[in-house]
């Protein structure tokens, strides 16, 4: 039976997650074929991944630079002298019967993420380890009613496995650090960290206990969740299935599981002694990994400033709001657009509204990254500039200029403006006249608005506005329209 909300606020959950991230790298780790998503199965894979006798394998120094990329950003120690193990065990998916790893001399230890939440909170995550390691290959259970089928494309890819410390206490954390880890290694370049294609992928540790109790309770992992919503809802169905067990007398035992994404729950793949013996030896066919201190220091000063730290930038020096900041610094490119035109507009939150209003609908629509927008930040700043001067309404910029310059994104949008006599230049004389003549067609509305009904002041701003297209000062317009309906109230 499900426990109720009043029995699980009695316990605490406790996770730690494994996350492996497929590094971007144009070969394998120890092989030199290549690998890209969509290939036909089994068509990249050598005679090195399938360990032929008389094969050797050959680390792939770009997977070890990503790996220090990665553990240098997150302030890991870098091992100075680290080795690869051979990690045994048999699975259809895992051509050598073993897999290359790390295990007792991993390349990078410790380090910590700080994680965002949508309220504005961050807290901190610390790092077991990052250790490389070579991926195996895939099963694929839904292609044929009676077979399992194999591809090993996958087999031998790189992976950098991020363990971390059982900080976590709820699904919604583990969510947001799932996603705080996919937008690091995008900024860093490390991984596309496509889940869909299982780029990105991770197993969680869960287990419950009692809010006053001092020890955690008996660990359950849960393997291959490749979505954020699946992370949580694997994790929210395992708490309440461990509670539940706990109080209708039962003992949680310590289990592999997997998630079944249509039946909503987790269920037993294989029970877990306390520790598995995987049989573990230093790879004897390559030398040890040796960072010096000069390839540290290269690496370092290569790397960009992380989302979480823009992020914090964002809200608190720019007055940003917590969700737009979200969005500003979900991927390097369209933070870095924001902050070059944050520079030039001179106001964070203006620069903000257009980047994630009419540039963002712009992006969506062509389903391009802001990469490939057509409009520099500096002739955007000085079309916002327009708007700021009160040269040009946000309307007639958003809905005129903007179009105007994407079909021409070399001209000055200025000379544009001019050129399409867009630019305000309505003087105060005529906007009176106008809105006495307008209060003369409309006096029922004049009498509602003199009766309290102040809102109506929009609908006249409005009637202005279109009746001189667009080109008005908005401020002027607005002046005069309160001043006029407030004579003689």
């Amino acid at each position: 039976m499900k426990p109720t909300a009043e029995v699980l606020a009695q316990y605490q959950t406790v996770i730690g997650l494994e996350i492996h991230i497929q590094l971007q790298t144009q070969t394998k780790v120890f092989a030199s074929e290549s690998m890209s998503f969509g290939e036909d199965p089994n068509s990249s894979v050598s005679a090195v991944t399938y360990a032929h006798p008389g094969t050797l394998p050959n680390p792939n120094l770009a997977c070890i630079d990503q790996m220090l990329r990665l553990g240098l950003a997150l302030g890991c120690e870098i091992n100075p002298y680290s080795y690869f193990d051979r990690k045994n065990y048999f699975y259809p998916d895992l051509p050598k019967g073993y897999q290359v790893t790390q295990d007792q001399a991993p390349l990078c230890l410790k380090g910590t993420v700080e994680v965002p939440m949508p309220d504005g909170s961050s807290f901190s995550v610390h790092l077991d380890r990052i250790h490389l390691e070579e991926d195996a290959g895939k099963s694929i259970h839904d292609q044929d009613p009676h077979y399992t089928l194999v591809d090993l494309n996958r087999a031998g890819t790189g992976l950098a496995e991020m363990v971390t410390n059982p900080d976590l206490r709820s699904p919604e954390q583990a969510g947001a650090m799932l996603s705080e880890v996919r937008r690091i290694v995008r900024y860093l370049g490390v991984s596309d960290a496509n889940m869909e294609r299982g780029n990105l992928r991770c197993d969680a540790n869960v287990s419950v206990m009692l809010k006053d109790a001092t020890e955690y309770g008996t660990r359950v992992e849960v393997k291959n969740l490749n979505s954020i919503n699946f992370l949580q809802r694997a994790i929210q169905y395992e708490v309440e299935r461990q509670v539940g067990l706990i109080e209708s007398g039962g003992r949680v035992q310590q289990q592999t599981r997997l998630w079944d994404a249509r039946q909503q729950k987790t269920y037993a793949m294989r029970d877990k002694e306390t520790a598995q013996d995987y049989r573990y030896f230093p790879e004897p066919d390559m030398l040890p990994i040796v960072v010096s201190e000069e390839k540290k220091e290269e690496i370092r000063v290569s790397l960009p400033e992380l989302p979480v730290s823009r992020f914090h930038q964002y809200v608190d020096k720019m007055g940003i709001g917590v969700n737009e900041a979200m969005t500003l610094i979900e991927d390097l490119p369209f933070a870095t657009y924001f902050e070059q035109l944050a520079d030039r507009v001179g106001e964070g939150k203006v620069a903000a509204n257009w980047l994630l209003g009419p540039v963002r609908t712009y992006l969506n629509e062509h389903d391009i990254e802001v990469s490939d927008y057509p409009v520099t930040q500096e002739n955007l700043a000085k079309l916002i500039a327009l708007v700021s001067g009160d040269k040009v309404s946000f309307t007639v910029a958003r809905d005129q200029l903007l179009p105007a310059c994407l079909e021409a994104p070399q001209a000055d949008p200025n000379i544009l403006a001019e050129k399409m006599g867009l630019l305000a230049g309505t003087d105060q004389d005529e906007l009176l006249v106008a809105m006495q003549q307008l209060m003369e067609r409309m006096p029922d509305e004049v009498k509602r608005y003199r009766q309290g009904k102040k809102n109506l002041a929009g609908f006249f701003v409005g009637q202005m506005m279109k009746e001189f297209k667009g080109k008005a000062d908005p401020k002027a317009v607005n002046r005069v329209v309160r001043q006029e309906l407030e004579k003689d109230s």
